[in-house]
């Protein structure tokens, strides 16, 4: 069977696009709350009796794009940040995920409601390489709780920029701002 030249060509465009369909990313640039496209993740509400005794606000940096040879002239990354659950035994639940821009302001709040991070799941957030609003000093804060001692979670954020000619990838490490023991 013979293709025409046309249709071959457009063949890696409708791949493309069909594997950001079926991944459950929206090809639009827009960030989605994790609960929204990973089916494992379930909002809740906190009962009234619910004691934190411990809990963190992490703050993850992300990078929209980065620079190089001078300001002018900049790379588009798209980038995931994993909120990974390292305890084997308990859930944790997150509170809040904002996403703040390189001049500190908020561009996104992506837990409207607490979010059960079951034993050893992972909740990923995906900045699209077309949303922008970031800048190179993008950066997530996230809080969590749990009503029990817990292993804190792992997070982390993977940025990439692929292409025809050249592939870049790199990883930075939340750090704790803040830790909350006994909170009510």
């Amino acid at each position: 069977m013979r293709f025409p030249l046309k249709q071959l060509m457009l063949l890696p465009l409708i791949i493309g696009l069909s594997a950001c369909e079926h991944a459950g990313i929206e090809p639009s640039g827009k960030i989605q709350s994790p609960e929204v496209w990973q089916s494992h993740l379930k909002t809740t509400t906190l009962a009234s009796d619910f004691h934190a005794i411990v809990g963190q606000t992490i703050y993850v940096p992300i990078y929209s794009h980065i620079y190089h040879e001078d300001p002018s002239k900049m790379t588009l990354l798209a980038g995931t940040m994993s909120i990974r659950n390292t305890d084997a035994k308990n859930a944790i639940y997150l509170t809040s995920i904002a996403y703040h821009g390189t001049d500190g302001k908020l561009v996104d709040e992506l837990c409207k409601q607490p979010i059960i991070l079951e034993p050893m799941a992972t909740a990923d957030i995906v900045v699209p390489r077309r949303h922008t609003e970031g800048g190179s000093g993008a950066n997530f804060l996230v809080k969590w709780v749990a009503d029990k001692q817990v292993s804190p979670p792992l997070t982390e954020a993977v940025m990439i920029s692929a292409g025809a000619s050249r592939n870049l990838s790199f990883v930075s490490r939340g750090i704790v701002t803040e830790s909350i023991a006994g909170v009510k």
